[in-house]
């Protein structure tokens, strides 16, 4: 077989370089390894529940990927600005007074950050307004020191900052380049933080919606790239080509570096009790399991017809060891009430390669220069979001229609 060009991954970043491709009406194939397309970014749909593949959520502020999707039919439910924060006693409400005005009262006098935080707060939701990561040329450093740098209290270091970016950053140290968290951070300030009502796997499916199905070969394994572009599949199939564009990890395929990922553990469970401020993500900074929680239903009722549909996030704990699940279920009476038995365990994901350890100079040396011919996309080569990854498949894409190879 020949064709043009072979895009090897069917994540965000491989679907959205093909997208372009197919606009400009070229030739072109679509290869996943897997049984579906979507990468890092799934659901699974089971007996009337939808659990995303990790707890994930999508930013109104990711401009590239708010152009491929279409707002009816992708049906954006809002979380609430802000959080819910259980400092070791009680739960304390954080919310942005600019977006949502009815939480000032409760946000200016809340126990977990000073005066000075909430000031210093506003004026870095002013000072990253207009943040732009690539074109930052200021010094990296790790995100716990930059947050010490803005003279943050430790207080709300350890209550607010490190449970809310641990549960993005999948990392509790704060040991990520500052100039990532000042990108999500800004996005955060920019936009809302929501949720397909159909659960994340929505997004790459309406994405493959302007797709022609026939360009998408699933379950074929890119095992070896010979020479003059001739693709070795595991199956014995060849396809000979122009050009390829690698994503997420068959970049190896070409000898260069690994990617470094951090793991998570997402657990569900089902609840009878309809959780208080369930549209809030409420984080437990005191807590050496749970991270963060999400009732993912009370966002979209999609998700599921029980009163509250639980995403935990656990972070730090190897992915071989297992969870006391009886445990958990004590821990989320505790929380938020009624006894063991209102928390039924539905659904375990140990998620080896979750988020891209994005450490202090990466964006500094995450620059991959292969052979003539090929391409490099993901948002490991840029920064590690689904923005990232669309903004990495466009730019493939221009250099293809550009005829211009790194």
């Amino acid at each position: 077989m020949k064709v043009e060009t072979v895009i090897i991954g069917a994540g965000l970043s491989g679907l959205s370089c093909a997208i372009q491709l197919e606009k400009e009406r070229r030739d072109y194939l679509l290869v996943e390894k897997a049984n579906r397309i979507g990468g890092r970014l799934g659901s699974l749909y089971e007996e009337g529940n939808i659990y995303d593949i990790g707890f994930q959520v999508f930013n109104t502020a990711y401009k590239n990927t708010m152009q491929l999707l279409d707002r009816d039919e992708v049906k954006l439910k809002m979380f609430k600005p802000g959080s819910v924060i259980h400092d070791g006693k009680s739960f304390n409400l954080i919310s942005d007074p600019l977006r949502d005005p009815k939480q000032l009262f409760t946000s200016l006098f809340s126990s977990i950050s000073t005066f000075k935080d909430k000031i210093k707060i506003l004026s870095l939701i002013a000072q990253l307004s207009n943040y732009d990561i690539q074109n930052d040329n200021s010094p990296d450093m790790q995100t716990i020191d930059f947050l010490k740098k803005k003279n943050f209290s430790d207080k709300f270091i350890e209550l607010f900052f490190t449970p809310f970016f641990a549960g993005i950053f999948l990392e509790k140290d704060l040991q990520t380049s500052s100039k990532f968290f000042k990108y999500v951070f800004s996005n955060f300030s920019k936009g809302l933080a929501c949720l397909p009502s159909e659960g994340m796997q929505k997004i790459p499916d309406l994405i493959f919606k302007n797709i022609s199905s026939d360009r998408l070969l699933l379950n074929q394994s890119l095992e070896k790239i010979e020479d003059k572009g001739l693709l070795i599949f595991n199956n014995g199939q060849t396809i000979k080509c122009k050009n390829i564009v690698l994503t997420g990890g068959s970049h190896k395929k070409v000898g260069l570096n690994e990617v470094s990922y951090n793991s998570v553990k997402n657990i569900y469970f089902e609840s009878d009790i309809k959780i208080e401020n369930g549209k809030y993500i409420h984080l437990f900074p005191k807590d050496n399991i749970i991270n963060n929680v999400a009732v993912l239903n009370q966002v979209s009722r999609s998700y599921s017809k029980s009163n509250s549909l639980l995403s935990i996030s656990v972070i730090g704990h190897d992915l071989k060891d297992k969870l006391d699940i009886n445990q958990l279920r004590k821990k989320l009476a505790n929380y938020f009430g009624g006894n063991d038995s209102n928390y039924e365990w539905v659904k375990s994901f140990d998620i080896k390669n979750a988020t891209i350890k994005q450490k202090t100079n990466y964006f500094d040396s995450n620059t991959f220069s292969p052979t003539k011919g090929l391409i490099i996309a993901g948002d490991h080569s840029v920064y590690g979001s689904i923005e990232g990854a669309v903004f990495s498949g466009f730019n493939a894409s221009k250099k293809i229609l550009n005829k211009y190879f790194e």
